[in-house]
Protein backbone atom coordinates (compact mmCIF):
# COMPACT_ATOMS: atom_id res chain seq x y z
CA UNK A 1 0.00 0.00 0.00
CA UNK A 2 1.04 3.23 -0.92
CA UNK A 3 0.68 5.91 2.38
CA UNK A 4 1.73 9.49 2.92
CA UNK A 5 2.76 10.97 5.77
CA UNK A 6 1.81 14.33 7.05
CA UNK A 7 2.87 15.53 10.11
CA UNK A 8 2.21 18.67 11.46
CA UNK A 9 1.35 20.54 14.63
CA UNK A 10 -1.74 21.27 13.01
CA UNK A 11 -2.84 23.87 15.51
CA UNK A 12 -5.16 24.64 13.53
CA UNK A 13 -5.99 22.58 10.68
CA UNK A 14 -6.89 24.40 8.12
CA UNK A 15 -7.79 23.91 4.15
CA UNK A 16 -4.07 24.24 3.10
CA UNK A 17 -3.45 21.13 4.98
CA UNK A 18 -6.12 19.42 3.04
CA UNK A 19 -5.85 20.53 -0.25
CA UNK A 20 -1.94 19.45 -0.07
CA UNK A 21 -2.98 15.79 1.39
CA UNK A 22 -5.64 15.19 -1.21
CA UNK A 23 -3.16 16.56 -3.83
CA UNK A 24 -0.50 14.27 -2.82
CA UNK A 25 -2.95 11.54 -2.79
CA UNK A 26 -4.51 12.19 -6.42
CA UNK A 27 -1.18 12.76 -7.91
CA UNK A 28 0.90 10.15 -6.99
CA UNK A 29 -2.01 7.67 -6.70
CA UNK A 30 -1.74 7.20 -2.83
CA UNK A 31 -4.28 4.79 -1.05
CA UNK A 32 -4.22 6.99 1.64
CA UNK A 33 -2.32 9.72 3.81
CA UNK A 34 -1.77 9.61 7.36
CA UNK A 35 -2.33 12.64 9.27
CA UNK A 36 0.12 12.94 12.13
CA UNK A 37 -0.37 15.53 15.05
CA UNK A 38 3.35 16.43 16.20
CA UNK A 39 3.18 16.05 20.35
CA UNK A 40 6.08 18.00 21.07
CA UNK A 41 7.38 20.41 18.01
CA UNK A 42 10.79 21.79 18.84
CA UNK A 43 10.52 24.46 16.19
CA UNK A 44 7.11 25.14 16.96
CA UNK A 45 6.13 26.27 20.53
CA UNK A 46 3.81 29.74 20.43
CA UNK A 47 0.14 29.14 20.97
CA UNK A 48 0.49 25.37 20.78
CA UNK A 49 -2.69 23.29 21.99
CA UNK A 50 -2.39 20.50 24.25
CA UNK A 51 -1.95 17.71 22.20
CA UNK A 52 -4.92 15.66 22.89
CA UNK A 53 -7.52 18.78 21.61
CA UNK A 54 -5.43 18.94 18.35
CA UNK A 55 -5.89 15.82 17.87
CA UNK A 56 -9.67 15.43 18.08
CA UNK A 57 -9.89 18.52 16.05
CA UNK A 58 -7.90 17.06 12.95
CA UNK A 59 -10.42 13.74 13.88
CA UNK A 60 -12.99 16.30 12.99
CA UNK A 61 -11.87 17.52 10.19
CA UNK A 62 -11.10 14.66 8.19
CA UNK A 63 -13.92 12.08 9.26
CA UNK A 64 -15.53 12.02 5.78
CA UNK A 65 -12.86 11.46 3.99
CA UNK A 66 -12.33 7.53 3.52
CA UNK A 67 -8.73 8.02 2.16
CA UNK A 68 -7.54 10.21 4.99
CA UNK A 69 -6.36 8.56 8.74
CA UNK A 70 -5.57 9.59 12.06
CA UNK A 71 -2.21 8.58 13.71
CA UNK A 72 -1.82 8.85 17.92
CA UNK A 73 1.88 7.92 16.97
CA UNK A 74 3.41 10.90 18.76
CA UNK A 75 0.51 10.85 21.31
CA UNK A 76 2.42 9.78 24.29
CA UNK A 77 5.94 11.42 23.41
CA UNK A 78 7.65 12.96 26.10
CA UNK A 79 10.90 14.20 24.15
CA UNK A 80 10.92 16.34 20.92
CA UNK A 81 9.14 15.45 17.63
CA UNK A 82 11.45 14.60 15.00
CA UNK A 83 9.94 13.05 11.47
CA UNK A 84 13.24 10.30 12.02
CA UNK A 85 11.90 8.78 14.73
CA UNK A 86 8.27 8.43 13.53
CA UNK A 87 8.77 6.95 10.08
CA UNK A 88 11.05 4.39 11.70
CA UNK A 89 8.59 3.45 14.13
CA UNK A 90 6.07 3.13 11.41
CA UNK A 91 8.35 0.94 9.27
CA UNK A 92 8.69 -1.30 11.80
CA UNK A 93 5.69 -1.54 11.87
CA UNK A 94 4.09 -2.30 8.29
CA UNK A 95 5.72 -2.92 5.29
CA UNK A 96 3.71 -0.11 3.45
CA UNK A 97 5.51 2.13 0.90
CA UNK A 98 5.29 5.94 2.56
CA UNK A 99 5.64 9.15 0.75
CA UNK A 100 6.56 12.17 3.53
CA UNK A 101 4.30 15.11 2.20
CA UNK A 102 5.76 18.81 3.39
CA UNK A 103 6.17 22.72 2.15
CA UNK A 104 9.08 23.58 0.55
CA UNK A 105 9.97 25.87 3.23
CA UNK A 106 10.34 22.94 5.81
CA UNK A 107 12.22 21.17 2.58
CA UNK A 108 14.35 24.33 2.43
CA UNK A 109 15.83 23.56 6.17
CA UNK A 110 16.10 19.88 6.05
CA UNK A 111 19.86 19.83 6.29
CA UNK A 112 19.18 21.03 9.95
CA UNK A 113 16.56 17.74 10.84
CA UNK A 114 17.72 15.34 13.33
CA UNK A 115 19.28 12.88 11.46
CA UNK A 116 18.32 14.48 7.98
CA UNK A 117 21.08 12.34 5.67
CA UNK A 118 19.24 9.25 7.52
CA UNK A 119 15.69 10.41 7.12
CA UNK A 120 15.69 10.96 3.39
CA UNK A 121 16.73 7.60 2.99
CA UNK A 122 14.10 5.92 4.90
CA UNK A 123 11.34 7.16 1.95
CA UNK A 124 10.00 9.39 -0.90
CA UNK A 125 9.81 13.06 -0.53
CA UNK A 126 6.53 14.91 -1.74
CA UNK A 127 7.21 18.96 -2.06
CA UNK A 128 4.74 21.54 -2.45
CA UNK A 129 6.10 25.15 -2.85
CA UNK A 130 4.69 27.70 -0.83
CA UNK A 131 5.22 31.14 -1.90
CA UNK A 132 8.73 32.95 -1.29
CA UNK A 133 10.76 29.11 -0.51
CA UNK A 134 11.61 28.22 -4.12
CA UNK A 135 13.73 24.93 -3.97
CA UNK A 136 14.27 24.22 -7.44
CA UNK A 137 18.07 24.45 -9.21
CA UNK A 138 20.99 23.47 -6.76
CA UNK A 139 19.10 22.59 -3.61
CA UNK A 140 16.80 20.14 -5.03
CA UNK A 141 19.92 18.57 -7.40
CA UNK A 142 21.71 18.06 -4.03
CA UNK A 143 19.31 16.28 -1.94
CA UNK A 144 18.26 14.38 -5.00
CA UNK A 145 21.78 13.43 -5.63
CA UNK A 146 22.43 12.67 -1.90
CA UNK A 147 19.14 10.58 -1.68
CA UNK A 148 18.64 7.14 -2.80
CA UNK A 149 14.95 7.65 -2.37
CA UNK A 150 12.77 10.00 -4.68
CA UNK A 151 12.08 13.54 -3.98
CA UNK A 152 9.12 14.90 -5.93
CA UNK A 153 8.32 18.88 -6.51
CA UNK A 154 5.31 20.48 -7.44
CA UNK A 155 5.13 24.12 -7.81
CA UNK A 156 1.74 24.77 -9.97
CA UNK A 157 -0.12 24.80 -6.75
CA UNK A 158 0.67 27.12 -4.16
CA UNK A 159 -1.25 28.26 -0.77
CA UNK A 160 -0.10 30.39 1.69
CA UNK A 161 -2.03 30.41 4.69
CA UNK A 162 -0.84 31.25 8.22
CA UNK A 163 -2.00 29.27 11.27
CA UNK A 164 -0.69 32.36 13.34
CA UNK A 165 -3.05 34.80 11.34
CA UNK A 166 -6.16 32.17 12.09
CA UNK A 167 -5.25 32.01 15.38
CA UNK A 168 -4.83 35.79 16.24
CA UNK A 169 -8.11 36.11 14.25
CA UNK A 170 -10.03 33.73 16.47
CA UNK A 171 -8.42 35.75 19.66
CA UNK A 172 -9.91 39.30 18.28
CA UNK A 173 -13.32 37.57 17.75
CA UNK A 174 -13.15 36.98 14.22
CA UNK A 175 -13.49 33.06 13.11
CA UNK A 176 -11.85 32.99 9.39
CA UNK A 177 -14.27 31.67 7.41
CA UNK A 178 -13.26 29.72 3.86
CA UNK A 179 -9.78 28.91 5.80
CA UNK A 180 -11.10 26.31 8.22
CA UNK A 181 -13.81 23.65 7.58
CA UNK A 182 -17.41 24.20 8.74
CA UNK A 183 -16.07 20.74 11.00
CA UNK A 184 -12.87 22.17 12.22
CA UNK A 185 -14.99 26.06 13.21
CA UNK A 186 -17.72 23.80 15.21
CA UNK A 187 -15.08 22.47 16.91
CA UNK A 188 -13.22 25.17 17.67
CA UNK A 189 -16.61 26.96 18.58
CA UNK A 190 -17.49 24.16 21.16
CA UNK A 191 -14.26 24.01 23.09
CA UNK A 192 -13.69 27.67 22.76
CA UNK A 193 -10.26 27.65 21.62
CA UNK A 194 -8.42 30.74 21.90
CA UNK A 195 -11.20 32.91 22.79
CA UNK A 196 -10.51 33.04 26.17
CA UNK A 197 -6.62 33.33 26.12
Amino acid sequence: MKVGLFGSSFNPIHIGHLVIAEQARVRLGLDKVLFIPTANPYHKKVDLLDYDIRYEMVEETIKDNKYFELSDIEKNLKKNSYSYDVVKKLKKKSKDDYYFIMGSDSFQEIESWYEYNKFIDLLDIVVFKRPGYDVEGDHLNKMRNFSKNRIFYFDDLQLEISSTYIRNSIKDRYIPKYLLREETIAYIKDKKLWHQQ
